[in-house]
């Protein structure tokens, strides 16, 4: 089975779906082997560590589609790729769809920011599309995905609110339904923003707008827990943890021991197995085996 009717066939089941970051092959083999049914690319993440930079818009495209295939071939679960603004206008976008289908992802998920290089932070300095430039990019990419693959999911994440308030999201995210758009992502307000922080009672009536629990909204940030947005409507999330920082501590622990320590280090055997496992070390020694005079 394509793995973009994976993920339709998994959002159309009862029940909520919990996304785990990922940024490389390895760390989505690990979210897979623990039981994930579906993963998400995260740029930030991806740049940080393919790159070393910061997560504000300096990856290019041919980069994260790279990418995005490397991890997608590696993984038996669909993968939703975020694109930030989708590297340009319309038909960058267009294209970028149609390269990300090539690729083997499941899905993208793309802001209606305005592109601006670097992205700026905080999240109320942001400039977004007007709402009709926005519908038309996204126009483009559902008519890709129309004539490569009708199954792969279009995530659109609406910045408006943070600069426009939550009546501009729900006109967005109507019209973003209407048009063939699959997952409505609401992104968060945060405090210093124009119009602050939403609560959960305010959340729970911008679903409601939008159209929980017909229309699927990706609850996103507002510091609310994987009970709350499915109590209140959402169909999945991100939990807020990301791994890369606490894979960063742990490799300057290892790092500093075995600057500090060298041969003397504690190196045990543990990881090197769970990396054979993880990498199918086995399938290659027997193909050899069998192949390999």
């Amino acid at each position: 089975m394509k793995k973009t009717t994976m993920l339709r066939n998994l959002l159309k089941k009862p029940g909520f779906v919990s996304l785990p970051v990922v940024y490389d092959a390895m760390s989505a083999r690990i979210a897979e082997t623990v039981g994930f049914k579906a993963l998400f690319m995260a740029v930030s993440a991806a740049s940080d560590a393919q790159l070393g930079l910061p997560g504000i818009g300096l990856a290019t495209s041919t980069e994260v589609v790279y990418w995005a295939k490397c991890i997608a071939n590696s993984v038996n679960v669909p993968l939703i790729v975020n694109v930030d603004d989708g590297f340009g206008g319309a038909l960058g976008a267009f294209r970028t769809a149609e390269e990300l289908i090539r690729a083997g992802a499941a899905a993208m998920y793309l802001s209606d920011r305005k592109p601006v290089i670097p992205a700026r932070v905080p999240h109320n300095m942001l400039e977004v599309l007007p709402r009709a430039e926005y519908l038309g990019k996204m126009g483009a990419i559902i008519e890709a995905r129309n004539g490569m693959d009708k199954d792969f999911l279009i995530f659109a994440r609406i910045d408006a609110g943070a600069l426009m308030g939550d009546e501009e999201v729900v006109a967005r995210a109507k019209a973003l339904v209407k048009l063939g758009v699959d997952v409505i992502v609401p992104h968060q307000r945060p405090p210093e923003s124009k119009y602050g922080r939403r609560d959960k009672e305010t959340l729970s009536k911008l679903f409601k707008q939008i159209g929980a629990p017909d229309v699927w909204i990706w609850g996103m940030g507002d510091g609310f827990s994987i009970q709350d947005y499915e109590d209140i409507g959402a169909k999945m999330c991100m939990p807020d943890a990301s791994p890369s920082g606490a894979v960063k501590e742990t490799l300057f622990t290892i790092y500093q021991e075995l600057y500090d320590c060298g041969p003397n280090a504690r190196q045990g055997t543990q990881g090197r197995e769970i990396s054979d496992k993880l990498r199918g070390h086995k399938f290659w020694h027997d193909l050899e085996e069998k192949y390999v005079p």
